[in-house]
C-alpha cells in the first residue's frame, strides 16, 4: 500500500561524494561500467547509488545515465520501447561495509541492517508517496552479486540457495544490485519524479531506534523534457518546491 510522506529534509551522509565510482568496482552483470554514482562513505562503509536507461528507443537495453553530476538522473520516457512490465530505467546500488581494508578483515555485510526506500512525488509536488521500503539483504535469498575488495568488475557471486546465500553476505563485504521498477507492484511507465534512498543502520536497530551510520539518496526525472533542461539543476532543479521526508 502507497503511503503519503509529509515534508522535511532528507538527512545527509558525513561524506557525500558527487560523479564517483564505487568500490572496489561494479562487480554485477557483464559489461557494466564504474561510474556516474553518487556515493556516501562513514567509516569503513561506502554506499552508492546510480539511475541509468535501461531500454532505448529499439528496446535494447542500454547503460546511459544522464545524470547531472549531484544527484539527478533524466530519462525520457517517449524515446524508449520498454518491454511490458518494465520500466525505461533502472537504479544500481552498491554496499561495501570494509572499504578502507584491503586485508578484507573488517565487518561484512550481514552485520548491519538496510532500509532501501523508493517513492515517488505526489500530484501536489509538496509530498512523496512511497512506493515501498524494506531491507533487501536481510531476507531468506536473494540474487545479489556479492564479493569482496579484491573482486574483479563483473566478477560478483550469485547464491543458488538460501544457506549459499547466507554464508556469502556472512562472509563478504561488497554487494550490488540493478533493480527495475517493473520488478515490484509498482506501474514501471509512469512518468514523474522518484526518489530512491538507501540507509545503513546498526544491527541493533530493530531494538533501538536510531539514525542510520550512512545514507544516501538518488532523484530520478521521467519527464518527456531534453535532458540538457535538468543539467546542473540537482535536487532543487528536479524538486523545486517538493519537501522531502527520511522515514523515521
Amino acid at each position: 500500500m502507497n503511503t503519503l510522506i509529509p515534508a522535511v529534509v532528507l538527512a545527509g551522509a558525513a561524506s557525500l561524494t558527487l560523479a564517483d565510482n564505487v568500490n572496489p568496482g561494479v562487480i554485477f552483470g557483464s559489461g557494466n561500467a564504474n561510474g556516474s554514482f553518487t556515493t556516501a562513505t562513514e567509516g569503513n562503509i561506502e554506499i552508492g547509488l546510480r539511475g541509468k536507461l535501461r531500454y532505448n528507443s529499439m528496446g535494447v537495453p542500454e547503460a546511459t545515465y544522464n545524470y547531472d553530476g549531484v544527484d539527478t538522473y533524466t530519462f525520457d520516457p517517449d524515446i524508449s520501447a520498454n518491454p511490458a512490465n518494465r520500466s525505461i530505467w533502472n537504479f544500481d546500488w552498491s554496499i561495501n561495509t570494509d572499504v578502507n581494508d584491503p586485508t578484507n578483515s573488517g565487518d561484512n555485510i550481514s552485520e548491519f541492517i538496510y532500509a532501501l526506500t523508493v517513492s515517488k512525488v505526489a500530484a501536489n509536488g509538496m509530498d512523496l508517496i512511497q512506493l515501498f521500503t524494506f531491507d533487501p539483504i536481510n531476507v531468506d535469498y536473494a540474487d545479489h552479486s556479492i564479493g569482496d575488495n579484491d573482486t574483479l568488475p563483473n566478477s560478483g557471486v550469485e547464491a543458488t540457495t538460501d544457506a549459499e546465500y547466507a554464508t556469502l553476505i556472512g562472509n563478504n563485504n561488497v554487494l550490488q544490485q540493478s533493480w527495475n521498477l517493473g520488478f515490484f507492484n509498482s506501474n514501471p511507465t509512469a512518468k514523474g519524479t522518484y526518489v530512491i534512498s538507501l540507509e545503513v543502520f546498526s544491527a541493533d536497530f530493530a531494538f533501538i531506534p536510531a539514525d542510520p551510520i550512512v545514507s544516501d539518496t538518488i532523484y530520478i526525472n521521467v519527464v518527456p523534457v531534453p535532458t540538457a533542461v535538468f543539467a546542473g539543476l540537482g535536487m532543487l532543479g528536479a524538486l523545486a518546491g517538493v519537501r522531502v521526508v527520511r522515514r523515521r
